[in-house]
């Protein structure tokens, strides 16, 4: 057994082991919290980077509608154009005509200046005839005109129109290409902190899984000192006491053996820690505990088991029942109590058998 000096120095040490933990256990959740504030943080500019892009896309649809609508417009100006051209070519053909015919006239009249004209009256319509031919001449010539200047600017118009639609329709790409990329250089960032949470949160998991058990030894260490009850332990199972310590026989007999009416009930003799709940060759079931300060009890051929691998036990809790014990050639526990991984003799301390 420890003596109260060691088992001092242990609390001591437990207690500051504690402490240090804890105060790793509070530093990992401080970065926990500074990780889900970034990860919020960032978030919420993606939310905005999502918000900005469906807005440019509203932008884009827009303006690929703007720009189906001056295409059509383009269009319709190049259908306008063909007709322009026609009633163009028609003018110029009527011109052609016309000056045809005013031609010759204006020639004779250079020539002779009117000098073969029999009188005054016939020189006067020749001359009414060719100004109005003049007249209409040039009323021709300025539509030909009007009508190829109006070509040519609406075409100008169309132009410009879609070279605008296309430079808009470039830039609102370019800007939703780059809200993309900076949307997949947030989730890249997002995924990194995830993993880094993750990794604290398992860290922290082990952590706290360490205060556990520090604190259960503490526990056992300053309140329940299993050497306190050595003699009044109560009995693992109901029975009959079939096999004695005997570590000196061949081969030695290192626990005790108890018959018992059929598969009864396996309690724990005292609080403690299940740190195997296993088969083991030669024992069958067997379920071990520990009990603090180096003391351990086993409990073997059970039929079946209630406890697992590191849950805490209250003294008198059932842990199972019993099972075939070949020795005895019926049902039976066998139980052995150890300190120091070394047999102690079960019956010095246990209340009766």
């Amino acid at each position: 057994m420890l003596c109260n000096a060691a088992a001092d120095s242990t609390v001591d040490r437990l207690k500051d082991e504690i402490q240090d933990t804890r105060q790793t256990v509070k530093q990992q959740k401080q970065e926990l919290l500074k990780l889900t504030r970034e990860e919020r943080s960032m978030f919420g500019e993606l939310a905005t980077i999502e918000d900005r892009i469906t807005d440019v896309e509203r932008d884009l649809f827009r303006q690929e509608d703007d720009l189906a609508g001056i295409m059509e417009d383009e269009l319709a100006a190049k259908t306008n154009q063909r007709v322009l051209e026609y009633e163009l070519a028609e003018i110029t053909g009527k011109l052609k005509s016309m000056l045809t015919k005013l031609w010759p006239v204006h020639s004779r009249k250079l020539e002779n200046r009117f000098g073969s004209l029999d009188d005054w009256e016939k020189a006067d319509r020749n001359f009414v005839w060719l100004a109005s031919l003049y007249k209409e001449t040039k009323v021709e010539l300025n539509k030909a005109q009007e009508k190829a200047d109006e070509i040519s600017a609406n075409l100008k118009v169309q132009k410009d129109l879609r070279q605008k639609a296309q430079s808009k329709l470039s830039e609102i790409n370019s800007t939703k290409d780059g809200l993309l990329k900076d949307k997949l250089s947030l989730l890249a960032g997002i995924k990194g902190i995830r993993a880094l949470k993750i990794s604290h949160e398992q860290e922290l998991k082990g952590l706290l899984e360490t205060i556990n058990n520090l604190n259960y030894r503490l526990k056992s260490l300053t309140s329940k000192k299993i050497a306190n009850f050595k003699g009044s332990l109560p009995r693992p199972s109901e029975g009959k006491l079939k096999v004695r310590f005997k570590p000196s026989a061949k081969p030695p007999v290192r626990g005790i053996g108890i018959q018992t009416a059929g598969n009864v009930d396996v309690k724990s003799i005292f609080w403690g820690k299940v740190v195997h709940n296993d088969t083991l060759r030669g024992f069958g079931r067997v379920v071990i505990i520990y009990h603090g300060y180096n003391y351990y009890s086993l409990y073997a051929y059970l039929a079946e088991s209630f406890v697992k691998t590191g849950q805490e036990v209250e003294k008198d809790e059932i842990i199972g029942k019993t099972g075939y014990y070949p020795n005895l050639k019926e049902t039976g526990l066998y139980f052995e109590l150890r300190f120091h991984q070394k047999p102690v003799n079960p019956q010095k301390w246990l209340a009766r058998y």
